[in-house]
């Protein structure tokens, strides 16, 4: 005999006690109270019709039954704690539930528009029905109450989703997703499993942590304090440790290939390149020529060449009296500019890539030396971010994507291209590049600002800060 016949039988049985019981007496007051004979009034019942009715929950798709009251559709309270995986038992005629994580106690009574939530007292909008010892239930009442989530139109999810806006994506080592909530009284960063409906838990609440870098073996998440302390933190338990203990400032954190690096913009000018070897704590320097401004720093998986950006502001002009009147600033030289600095050889000086005008922004270097990124227009005309690409001897820049208004790039620990940009409809593309051609991977109707790669290619993304869930195409809203 299956549970949910056992389940019946234990309702019917005993509510046909408690209807026992009060009549034996009813029967037994009125006798004292009166001689006189009462006439028997007889009830009818309405009988609704059982339908199957189909559910998502944490994907996939279930049939409950269901009936319809009143226009209202009510489930099975046996299917539908068989769906959520919550526990269900008979106690003193109530139905009492449990949500599979323990988090929530829900007793519900057949016929009673009140049910108990963690002690407190809510209502349904229809009352349970018993019919045919199954009693029937609504759904949105009942999953909220189990603490789990109404996602849409017939979709589930057993535990609800975390709410806000979030940025940093990242995964760890066992594919679970860092990201940092934004919107809280401060910067918390959660850990978050990649099936929905499990438990979410906080990693850090180090404001630090918040902007933290993964590693590339997605171990370690590094970052720096106030006073420019290197720090890393253990993505699996959220412990901190202090590495080295320079304190100049550091912007830029990039890991080296190996993980046993972390190179960095170091100075209040941001002047040099340096980078501090985790087991040691040593800090090396690897570039000072007194160019100040300088971002974006980024290096090569064989960690032979970098490349950053140079920040060029305008430049002031005055007569030989340095009146006020007479000053101004000329800003033709004003923007930012590629480079590149060979890291085998000894003394070698930085490279400059790039001349031209239009703004620059995020550099990646591919696996075959050659460097990418976005090219925006500097006066904010109506067109196209471009993708240009530097040939890795430097003599050769060429759009790679234009068809399209690129809003970011990345390259993977495997190589891989990744580019994000807005169509000409507004939704944004994601895609893999190769050889210039582009293969989509994802497509939303919101913007995608950060992307991040597991270490078995799942792919993690910000869009209208949300935390999706890119796999084989689809995506998976992971916080709403």
């Amino acid at each position: 005999m299956n549970k949910g016949k056992v389940f019946s039988m234990l309702v019917a049985s005993a509510l046909v006690t408690s209807a026992v019981t009060a009549g034996t007496a009813g029967a037994a007051a009125a006798k004292t109270s009166s001689p006189a004979k009462t006439t028997a009034t007889k009830q009818t019942t309405t009988k609704f019709k059982v339908i199957n009715s189909g559910l998502q929950v944490d994907g996939d798709n279930i049939n409950l039954r269901a009936i319809e009251v009143n226009g209202t559709k009510l489930y099975s309270i046996r299917d539908l704690a068989d769906a959520l995986s919550a526990g269900l038992k008979l106690e003193n005629g109530s139905v009492v539930l449990n949500d599979s994580y323990g988090y929530h106690t829900v007793t519900i009574k057949p016929n009673i528009k009140s049910l108990q939530v963690d002690g407190a007292t809510q209502d349904f909008n229809v009352a349970p029905k018993l019919q045919d010892g199954n009693i029937y239930v609504e759904l949105n009442t009942t999953v909220d109450a189990l603490g789990a989530e109404i996602a849409g139109s017939g979709s589930v999810y057993k535990l609800k989703r975390l709410e806000g806006e979030f940025s940093s994506p990242g995964f760890d080592e066992n594919g679970n997703v860092i990201a940092t909530k934004e919107d809280g009284e401060a910067l918390q960063v959660f850990k978050l499993r990649p099936s929905v409906g499990t438990p979410n838990e906080v990693l850090s609440s180090n404001e630090g942590a918040a902007t933290a870098v993964v590693s590339p073996d997605h171990k370690w998440g590094a970052f720096t304090d106030g006073n420019g302390q290197l720090f890393v933190y253990d993505l699996g338990t959220g412990l901190t440790k202090q590495i080295g203990s320079d304190s100049s400032v550091k912007t830029d954190l990039t890991w080296s290939a190996d993980g046993k690096k972390v190179y960095f913009i170091q100075g209040d000018k941001q002047e040099k390149i340096s980078y501090i070897t985790i087991d040691s704590g040593v800090l090396t320097e690897v570039l000072a020529d007194k160019v100040e401004n300088k971002s974006d720093l980024q290096v090569s998986s064989d960690e032979k060449k970098v490349a950053y950006l140079v920040n060029t502001t305008g430049v002031a002009k005055n007569d030989a009296d340095s009146t006020e009147d007479s000053l101004s600033i000329d800003f033709s030289g004003a923007g930012a500019q590629v480079y590149s600095l060979d890291l085998t050889t000894k003394g070698a000086k930085p490279v400059q890539l790039t001349k031209t005008t239009d703004n620059k922004l995020l550099p990646s270097i591919l696996a075959d030396g050659s460097i990418v990124y976005v090219s925006a227009d500097p006066d904010g005309k109506d067109v196209n971010s471009v993708l240009k690409s530097i040939s890795a001897d430097g003599t050769k820049v060429t759009d790679l994507i234009s068809d399209i208004d690129v809003t970011l790039d990345v390259v993977t620990k495997d190589g891989k291209l990744l580019v994000a940009g807005l169509k000409a409809d507004g939704s944004s593309q994601l895609f893999e590049v190769t050889g210039g051609v582009k293969k989509e991977i994802y497509s939303t109707p919101n913007g995608i600002s950060e992307v991040a790669v597991s270490k078995d290619g799942k792919i993690a993304l910000i869009s209208d800060g949300k935390i999706v869930l890119v796999e084989g195409g689809k995506g998976t809203e992971l916080t709403k």
